[in-house]
């Protein structure tokens, strides 16, 4: 990633602790004292810039428990907006994953508003559905990568906070929208300026990126990039040799959860071969969950003798995660189970099956056919433009052209934007496209529903 840093003055409130070595560097790293406590996670993230032909299971045995890895991204030049896929993704993500890395993706994004982000998303989701990189074979979240390129040449010049807060909101809403967890990777310096995080939904994961010896951003973030010149072993540079890498900490709460959603039973004290693999029973009520469908499994320092754990992650209406201590030794222990509630940190959530009705397919699959007719009221269910005409060959609607009414319906900025959960009338229906005070609105393509 390029990353444009500008290390910030902090106020007297922001305390830091303990500190860690980074085996990849051998520099030290102060983590900010509300992580004191919790589990301190290595992890790399990589894209075009690395070998597609890396070992990962030498990185593994480095202590590479988790990887990032860049699925698509946009030019950074000006012009219409140009999506692209990263032609190393696919056989990375295969080998990580056979080598028991847990798996997110990034998507680089030069996105200068709501409707840019979503198109993002969308050709990001696509490409992950069309690998079979679903909801439930990511560990780690989709996150929009949202930083400037290119100088005064690149697209982002002269961004404005609102339209990139805009865009964030939109790209996360969007993958939130397909079953995928959705995050926000940016430095300590655009995060401060450029995004307003109380427009963030709290299930938004924040990824921080500041090489220095810590991070001074002030607000909560689950994963800091503290440095671009690790050097791991197994991963190479795109020319071939052992080169400089991405490296990153992910902070883990592994204190116990009083009053835990799911009883999780299993073993501790496992041989190495079965901690590459552990095997839990999960129960919510009288539900006994499915593995692959309901949460699956990662490993964290379980490759050799020692104290590793078990990253249980929720999917789909299970949000939340597991944390469990286990004990790797030489030998099996057979098949003797325990109750690990008062063991492990217990988070996983649940959600009805009302609010996760999209889980795992996206909008396409959940919403009947609509007839629009002339006069109904109907929601808007995502971004979107409003054009002069019905089609996208027809330009986009000034915002200032519009009502008072209707601007209180649309986002900040210099084209109308509307706002999902806004309700509009329809004043003419023509091909997929309805009328509404101001101009015209897409109701869906490609299966997908955006207006019910």
């Amino acid at each position: 990633m390029i990353v444009l840093m500008l290390i910030l003055c902090l106020a007297a409130s922001s305390a830091f602790a303990a500190s860690t070595k980074s085996r990849y560097n051998s520099k030290n790293y102060t983590h900010n004292s509300r992580y004191n406590g919790q589990l301190v996670v290595n992890g790399v993230d990589v894209s075009t810039w690395q070998s597609k032909n890396s070992s990962w299971n030498k990185a593994k045995a480095d202590g590479v428990d988790f990887a990032i890895m860049r699925v698509t991204w946009s030019g950074y030049g000006r012009g219409t907006l140009k999506t692209r896929n990263d032609d190393t993704f696919q056989k990375m993500y295969k080998n990580a994953k056979a080598a028991g890395v847990m798996c997110g993706v990034y998507v680089f994004s030069q996105a200068k508003n709501a409707s840019e982000a979503i198109k993002e998303a969308d050709f990001a989701v696509k490409r992950l559905k069309a690998l079979g990189v679903y909801p439930k074979d990511l560990s780690l979240p989709v996150y929009m990568d949202y930083e400037f390129a290119g100088g005064r040449l690149g697209r982002l010049y002269g961004l404005k906070k609102t339209n990139a807060t805009n865009a964030a909101v939109a790209f996360c809403n969007r993958i939130k929208s397909y079953g995928y967890t959705p995050g926000i990777y940016a430095s300590t310096s655009f995060f401060n300026n450029y995004i307003d995080k109380s427009k963030l939904a709290s299930d938004v994961d924040i990824w921080c990126a500041q090489y220095y010896s810590r991070c001074e951003y002030g607000g909560k973030y689950s994963k800091w990039q503290y440095a671009s010149n690790g050097k791991v072993n197994g991963l190479l540079s795109y020319l071939g040799y052992r080169g400089n890498i991405d490296v990153n900490f992910w902070y883990i709460n592994k204190k116990t959860n009083a009053n835990p959603m799911a009883v999780i039973k299993g073993r501790t004290t496992l041989s190495v071969k079965d901690a590459k693999k552990p095997k839990f029973t999960i129960k919510v009520g009288n539900t006994t969950l499915k593995e692959g469908v309901d949460y699956n499994v990662g490993g964290i320092r379980n490759n050799a003798k020692g104290n590793g754990y078990a990253y249980i992650k929720g999917i789909g209406k299970y949000g939340g995660y597991a944390l469990v201590p286990i004990k790797i030794t030489g030998k099996s222990t057979g098949s003797t189970t325990a109750n690990l509630n008062s063991k492990c940190a217990n988070y996983l959530t649940y959600a009805s099956k009302a609010t996760s009705k999209y889980i795992g397919s996206g909008p396409s699959t959940s919403v009947k056919k609509i007839t629009y007719k002339k006069g109904n009221t109907y929601t808007v269910d995502t971004e979107l433009n409003m054009r002069k005409g019905a089609g996208t060959n027809y330009g986009r609607v000034l915002r200032s052209n519009l009502s008072s009414e209707m601007k209180k319906k649309t986002f900040s900025g210099t084209y109308a934007v509307l706002k999902p959960g806004q309700k509009v009338k329809c004043l003419e229906v023509k091909s997929g496209w309805i009328k509404i005070s101001g101009g015209w609105i897409c109701t869906g393509q490609n299966g997908e529903v955006y207006v019910k």
